[in-house]
């Protein structure tokens, strides 16, 4: 979805505002701005005609829900009581956690139409509004309605937005450890389980070369706590050719193999 420009003012201008009391000269440059420019900036005026497009509620409020919270859709429904058809164009959202679906056909006089918001509150803890956007035929530049979703989003116990990886309930920063493949070497990858389970994990032995070691710190990652995946190399045991890479499967995760392995690299980045 591209970005609209006024989407980014919108942002620019809220990271302006935690300035304010900062940065005295930001403060004064931002008095400059009358209080109706920044309300044309959340608030822009919409598309001649636009009344016809006749929501039942503009503004839904999710109440409280949780950070750890799967993915929920809100919708919006609205009813054309103009006399010529509506068709939505495009929706545009302040923020990528708010993600919008609709129908792209028309809708007749006296139709019924509906806009989906799915909120994804990961990574977004605390008090929300986003603003929605809905364009349609009437106006490019000009959006028919602005909705609302707001609400309040409890922190997440587990921060589990820090990890990029997943190997089922292990969350992993990284997937890929690079050697040198000359040196005496310890690499470590930081996990967290996120899992209701304890997990004991080792590496498949029958794929694992002599010259690497593979351990867990602590041997055991208990629910909801954060540990070390640890890889060492030993180059008395390497022969003089090494592979570029050896993948390192790990065994007490309930997945398929290919997503279950590590990939470690070796010899320097070209």
């Amino acid at each position: 979805m591209l970005r609209h420009p006024r989407i980014t003012m919108l942002r620019k201008l809220a990271t302006l505002g935690l300035l304010l009391t900062a940065m005295p000269v930001q403060a004064q440059w931002l008095q400059r701005i009358s209080r109706e420019q920044l309300d044309s900036l959340a608030n822009p005026a919409t598309a001649p005609g636009g009344e016809a497009m006749r929501f039942d509620a503009r503004c839904i409020d999710t109440g409280e829900i949780a950070e750890d919270d799967a993915p929920s859709t809100y919708t919006f429904r609205w009813r054309n009581t103009g006399n010529d058809p509506l068709v939505v164009t495009r929706i545009e959202t302040t923020c990528g956690c708010a993600k919008a679906g609709y129908e792209k056909r028309p809708v007749a006089a006296g139709g019924k139409g509906e806009v989906k918001i799915t909120y994804h509150p990961k990574g977004h803890p605390g008090h929300f509004r986003r603003k929605i956007f809905v364009y349609t035929q009437l106006s490019e530049k000009q959006p028919t309605a602005i909705l609302e979703l707001k609400g309040h989003a409890t922190p997440s116990v587990v921060p589990t937005h820090d990890y990029d990886h997943a190997m089922g309930p292990l969350l992993l920063k990284q997937r890929t450890l690079r050697l040198t493949g000359t040196q005496v070497q310890t690499e470590r990858i930081e996990c967290l389980n996120a899992g209701k389970e304890p997990l004991r994990l080792k590496a498949d032995a029958k794929l694992l070369p002599e010259y690497l070691i593979f351990e867990c710190d602590p041997q055991t990652f208990e629910p909801g706590k954060t540990g070390d995946l640890v890889i060492r190399f030993d180059p008395a045991k390497a022969p003089q050719k090494l592979p570029a890479w050896i993948p390192v499967m790990i065994e007490g995760l309930a997945l398929p193999p290919s997503q279950r392995t590590l990939r470690i690299e070796l010899g320097d980045r070209e």
